[in-house]
């Protein structure tokens, strides 16, 4: 805390600082133009009682006369060049080298015929020349300045010893005992206040300081008695609130071990719903798949086989309606080789040649998509009967990049940081198809290329598989639809929307997660969680 010493010793020395300059400046500004003043009037002095010689001297073209005159002009203080020049012709005569610059005055008086000979050229009294002197306001108020600087000097010392004198005044007569009284009060006793004085010292009797001080003493009176009410309240309220204190306690015990008790009862209530809720979600789809599978699998494999079978009877009738064809020249019968020509015209071989091998080929491929599908539904099928492994997580992860074939493309940079020594206790199979179906979206998110990074990190519960692409990602309405069954943002016939469907479902079944976040334009993020109590190291 800055003391009223301080404060008033230093707006004291402020304002008498700032004062004494402003007085010496105005001072030394008023000199200044009073010396400037003087000078000129003396330049104007000077040079009108040169202009009669020199316009004697000029006119009489003695130049001895005029360089004399204005040698004798030189001498005066603070001019360093002088000349006189003619009117109408250039006829100069010059002392001292003319100086150039901001500080340089410049003072000219007009030269008139002399008064001797104007009644010789009928009274003519026009100017024959003119007088100059150029002064140097350097040298002029260099005295000035010195002047100046002793003046602000002498101010300074009055002012610094006006300061000292009222600050010793000040610290004697006022804040000296301000400051005393101050000290005897933060020195009180709160809890005592009426044991203590506060009197006004002598130099400040009759001040509206002894007001201040009447007022305090009937403050500190009323505050004794408020204490004393406050400490007896207070003794009683301790004593009330021990005993609440002892009975919030005792129900906060009883409360606590309660909350406790729920707490872990909803916790495992929590628990067995969501394995309730898994085993049933993963039991349904198993029984849907499983029926869904048995009742495809069969007619897919009879059309497949008959496909096969067609292939090969239309190529066999190609073939023969070749031969035919190359036999027609052969037939004698001209009806029957029109009639041939005509069937033939009307089948169109050419294009049935052309056309059937790719209608059979787009077959066999619909098929096989047919044939993924079934094959990716087994997996929910196949689930519980599959038994569990301890394996290396970067194991599986490299196993399931060599089965991805774009991960190969030379405009993807696979990125991976996963710590070989972590060990789960998972179905390989499936944990390798799930990073099977991760890698190809990231890839097929990235078109024209990009980079996906692999990462594995640590969390109190989970071991977690950070698989990040910077491709094209995905909007809020997307996100929320990824991991529908059958749900895909590619054109008809390219995809089959069960990829992250599969993915999410076989991590349920390792007791795990998955979870997805993506921006559009800003590529998507999926992290797999792992049980850490399925991690070995």
């Amino acid at each position: 805390m800055t003391s009223i010493d301080k404060k008033l010793t230093l707006q004291v020395v402020i304002w008498s600082l700032l004062a004494g300059l402003v007085f010496s400046g105005i001072q030394m500004v008023v000199d200044y133009r009073d010396a400037q003043s003087k000078f000129n009037e003396s330049v104007a002095s000077l040079l009108e009682r040169a202009a009669t010689t020199s316009a004697l001297s000029l006119y009489n073209y003695d130049q001895r006369s005029l360089t004399a005159e204005l040698q004798s002009i030189l001498t005066f203080p603070g001019v360093v060049a002088t000349e006189v020049t003619e009117t109408n012709t250039d006829f100069t005569v010059r002392q001292g080298e003319r100086p150039t610059g901001d500080h340089i005055l410049r003072f000219s008086r007009p030269l008139y015929v002399p008064e001797q000979y104007r009644a010789a050229n009928g009274g003519d009294v026009s100017v024959i020349g003119d007088i100059i002197l150029y002064a140097d306001m350097e040298v002029v108020t260099a005295g000035f300045e010195r002047r100046a600087v002793i003046v602000l000097l002498a101010d300074l010392g009055r002012t610094v010893a006006l300061i000292v004198v009222l600050l010793m005044v000040l610290r004697l007569r006022l804040t000296g005992p301000v400051r005393r009284l101050t000290r005897r009060l933060i020195e009180a006793d709160v809890h005592t206040p009426t044991q203590h004085t506060f009197d006004v010292e002598e130099s400040l009797k009759g001040t509206e300081l002894d007001d201040l001080t009447s007022k305090m003493h009937a403050l500190v009176s009323a505050m004794q008695s408020e204490v004393e009410q406050r400490v007896a309240a207070e003794n009683k309220a301790n004593q009330l609130n021990e005993q609440l204190e002892e009975k919030v306690h005792a129900r906060t015990r009883e409360l606590h071990e309660s909350n406790t008790n729920l707490q872990s009862s909803l916790d495992q209530l929590q628990k067995m719903q969501a394995l309730l809720l898994q085993a049933q979600r993963m039991a349904s789809l198993g029984h849907l798949a499983a029926g869904v599978a048995h009742e495809i699998n069969n007619p897919v494999a009879v059309v497949y086989s008959n496909i096969a079978t067609l292939s090969e009877y239309l190529t066999e009738l190609i073939e023969l309606a070749e031969e035919y064809h190359q036999a027609e020249d052969k037939i004698s019968d001209n009806d029957l080789r029109t009639v041939l020509e005509n069937m033939r015209g009307a089948i169109d071989l050419g294009f049935v040649k052309e056309d059937g091998p790719e209608l059979i080929s787009a077959s066999k491929h619909s098929l096989e998509r047919v044939r993924n599908i079934v094959g990716e539904l087994r997996t929910f099928a196949d689930s519980d009967s599959l038994e569990r492994e301890k394996i290396s997580l970067g194991d599986m992860l490299r196993e399931a990049i060599d089965s991805v074939a774009c991960c190969g493309r030379d405009d993807i940079r696979l990125i991976t940081l996963v710590e070989d020594d972590i060990e789960l206790e998972v179905v390989p199979s499936q944990v390798r198809l799930v990073l099977s179906k991760v890698l190809e979206n990231a890839c097929e998110a990235m078109p024209e290329g990009g980079n996906i990074e692999v990462a594995s990190e640590l969390s109190d519960d989970y071991v977690n598989l950070v698989v990040k692409d910077n491709g094209c990602g995905m909007d809020s309405t997307e996100l929320e639809k990824a991991i529908n069954p059958f749900y895909s943002s590619k054109a008809v016939g390219e995809g089959t929307g069960l990829g992250l469907t599969v993915a999410y479902n076989l991590m349920l079944n390792q007791g795990g997660e998955l979870s997805l976040s993506s921006e559009k334009d800003h590529g998507t993020q999926v992290i797999l969680k792992f049980p850490r109590d399925n991690v070995l190291f």
